[in-house]
């Protein structure tokens, strides 16, 4: 079998002309790492996790532990990575593309790794960045909403928090009452939110229909308080796209943090994980919807644990898993692939081909690069 020949990672960072975000913190740009690697047959496999400080020198530092290596030994590197790196968004770009070049070289899909597929499709939503800066919502949402339902999606996620419940109460209602019934609709709080107020608001989407509300608490703390807001609202509390490992998913499992988990695969360690971190939710009789970042490689890899993950029931009709899919105009995610990922009537097929089953356009990855290392064997 081939062996790892080439490292490669590029630094890709689009600025927006008018800052965006979450209501926590408005920002202008999209940025992300990727990694390619390549086999002595010229197979490649990539991945991808958020543009940090030193990532690229992490993922540079690393690659003797890569170089010479068999793909097919996942397990060995993955373990040898952790250890050496120990910083869990390194190794998810990592390990998304030790995931990739494996199945490329045996011509399989990365689900076919982990067990095969469990669906054929998956329902889309859509995820708004939120707010863009010097507008009000009441002056966006509306219109932002009915378009994404114009477009075909039959799900989206608001994210919100930015204004008083008074000011935006209302907005919801007024998105809500615009739509049509089949669109359902999803909040993600983003940390924005003390406990009271985080009670009241799930009240208020409870009662307009809301599917869940999403991290309405601070996480970074190991989502402290998240049980107490569970067993506090009706609505489903969704939430975990910030524990980085196995035993940081169990104690929120454990503790019944929240009711819809959801791990992300350029964060928690790659897509073996995600599906790893699914099931062990599944035991605890509890869904799971991974999240996803914004970029297309992200998105491809949650929809390859997506494909893995068991239903939540044995009746074929059910609500979850959900794919997430980001709005904002981020070159990442609508120019990355030769053809991007298509969306009909709501839904996206599973890709049936090898790898990630979408083929990165590395042309434009390196025109658009801020920043490209690259270690090979023998250097």
């Amino acid at each position: 079998m081939a062996t790892i020949e080439r490292l490669e990672c590029f630094a890709l960072v689009h600025k927006y002309p008018v800052r965006r975000g979450p209501s926590i913190a408005l920002g202008d740009t999209s940025a992300y790492v990727l990694v390619k690697l390549t086999d002595t047959d010229g197979v490649a496999g990539w991945g991808e996790t958020y543009l940090m400080p030193g990532a690229l020198a992490m993922i540079e530092d690393a690659a003797p532990l890569l170089i010479d290596r068999d793909p097919q030994a996942e397990t060995a590197i993955r373990v040898d990575i952790g250890r050496a790196v120990q910083h869990p968004y390194i190794e998810s770009a990592i390990s998304i593309a030790v995931d990739d070049l494996r199945a490329r070289q045996l011509r399989l899909p990365i689900y076919a790794l982990y067990g095969g597929p469990q669906r054929t499709r998956v329902r889309a939503y859509a995820a708004m960045s939120g707010y863009i800066e010097g507008r009000d919502p009441a002056e966006t949402w509306p219109d932002e909403t009915e378009q994404l339902a114009e477009e075909g999606f039959t799900a989206i996620k608001m994210r919100i928090g930015r204004y008083p419940l008074h000011h935006e109460g209302p907005l919801y209602e007024r998105v809500r009452r615009r739509l049509p019934a089949s669109v359902d609709l999803m909040a993600d709080g983003n940390a924005g939110y003390t406990f009271r107020q985080a009670v009241q608001t799930g009240r208020a989407l409870f009662d307009l229909g809301f599917l869940w509300f999403e991290e309405p608490l601070h996480q970074w703390d190991g989502y402290i308080g998240y049980e107490r807001l569970a067993a506090a609202m009706d609505i489903p509390l969704a939430g975990g796209e910030i524990t980085l490992s196995r035993g940081a998913a169990i104690l929120l499992i454990d503790r019944g943090g929240v009711d819809i988990y959801q791990p992300e695969p350029v964060i928690c360690g790659g897509i073996g994980e995600t599906i790893f971190m699914a099931n062990m939710a599944r035991l605890n009789a509890m869904s799971a919807a991974p999240h996803t970042s914004g970029g297309a490689i992200g998105i491809a890899a949650a929809i390859q644990a997506i494909a893995a993950i068991p239903n939540p029931t044995r009746l074929p009709l059910h609500d979850l898993p959900l794919l997430e899919v980001g709005t904002d105009p981020s070159p990442w995610r609508l120019d990355l692939f030769t053809v991007p990922m298509e969306i009909r009537n709501g839904w996206v097929d599973i890709p049936t081909g090898p790898g990630l089953g979408f083929e990165v356009d590395e042309a434009f990855v390196r025109r658009r690069a801020k920043e490209v290392r690259v270690v090979m064997a023998g250097a």
